[in-house]
């Protein structure tokens, strides 16, 4: 059902084929909204191809918060998990091919598979293990020791996703955004010597 690409859902090992009848494959178009705020999400998405974004509004501006890309699990997992409303919305930020799982069947897969059940909560142990990396490194380090670290996690993140959500994850300015970028290229794009005007 899923490709397995190199990520963490195919470490978990699971034959997802033999849980096919469970989910539905859906396409997705560029911007349409999985889940708005205020709406209690009772599905949850894996990607086969594509990014879905996760965010939230404050005075007027759209903020993020994660982004989710290929073979990873999206949900505003408070809210599935808890069965509250969500204070978040999810966004896809290109085409995206996922498989759809509804709270319904997974309570049902819990109960009568246990290595579903084991691997919701190696899920939910390694998204609260991903906000506390994130938190401290929005506490801890600089702006440009956070744009290195989603670079080096995702180094084609800026082919894919526009600026002004990268900047908003980061926790900085577009304009400072495009500072920092113009420092790294200019450190790994040097001048010539023989390129130089002395005179």
């Amino acid at each position: 059902m899923v490709r397995q690409k190199t990520g963490f859902l195919s470490e978990l090992n699971i034959n997802w084929k033999k849980y096919s009848q469970f989910f539905t494959k859906i396409e997705v178009e560029n911007k349409e909204k999985l889940l708005l705020i205020g709406d209690t999400s009772d599905r949850l998405y894996i990607l086969e191809k594509g990014i879905i974004r996760m965010g939230f509004e404050k005075e007027n501006k759209d903020i993020t918060v994660q982004f989710f890309f290929e073979n990873e699990l999206a949900t505003s997992f408070e809210s599935f998990y808890g069965m509250k409303p969500s204070k978040y919305f999810l966004e896809a930020m290109e085409p995206c091919t996922v498989y759809c799982l509804t709270k319904k069947d997974l309570d049902h897969l819990h109960m009568t598979e246990p290595e579903i059940a084991e691997m919701s909560h190696s899920i939910i142990l390694s998204r609260l293990t991903s906000y506390a990396n994130q938190l401290i490194e929005h506490i801890s380090q600089s702006p440009e020791e956070r744009f290195n670290n989603l670079i080096e996690k995702n180094p084609n993140i800026f082919m894919r996703v526009p600026q002004r959500h990268i900047a908003t994850y980061l926790g900085i300015t577009n304009v400072s955004l495009s500072r920092i970028k113009a420092r790294k290229v200019g450190a790994i794009i040097k001048p010539n010597k023989s390129d130089l005007c002395l005179g």
